[in-house]
């Protein structure tokens, strides 16, 4: 049944997330849910490597989409090079841009762990130092991208 239950989790976080882009953006709510689905995937992480790994990946070609949408939609790079942003949105560009890079590794660390029979304990720590990091970063960036708020109009 604990195996399941992350159903139930995702329907919550797209529960939660809708809310979320009902009073913010449609942008704000992606965002939220796959930070969620983020969380869901750790907790998962002990539960089930495969759930935990398929989840992650969701989140994570979420998360890069959601910036590849932005770019086309709202010419992200140009407004952030633009130099008119207040230092919380100028960070939340920061740590979430961090996250993003943090990604490529984690990803490549935890396909390593994936595929291989007897967990290396080398990889192990890389993809534990790098996605740590990365889930921090991410974590920052979406509590900052709040900030962006009087930047943006509603979607």
């Amino acid at each position: 049944m604990q195996n399941k239950a992350y159903i139930i989790y995702i329907l919550v976080a797209f529960l939660i997330s809708s809310a979320i882009a009902f009073i913010t953006t449609a942008y704000m709510g992606f965002a939220t849910f796959t930070l969620l689905l983020l969380v869901i995937g750790l907790l998962y992480v002990k539960i089930s490597k495969h759930i935990h790994a398929n989840i992650m990946k969701i989140a994570i070609i979420g998360d890069l989409a959601l910036v590849l949408v932005l770019e086309l939609q709202r010419s992200a790079i140009e407004t952030a090079a633009g130099f008119n942003l207040e230092p919380l949105q100028i960070m939340h560009i920061i740590f979430s841009t961090l996250a993003m890079l943090l990604y490529f590794p984690t990803l490549y660390y935890g396909q390593k762990l994936l595929k291989s029979k007897k967990r290396d304990p080398k990889v192990f720590s890389k993809h534990m130092i790098v996605a740590r990091a990365a889930f921090l970063f991410r974590l920052l960036g979406f509590i900052l991208m709040f900030s962006l708020l009087t930047h943006v109009k509603k979607a």
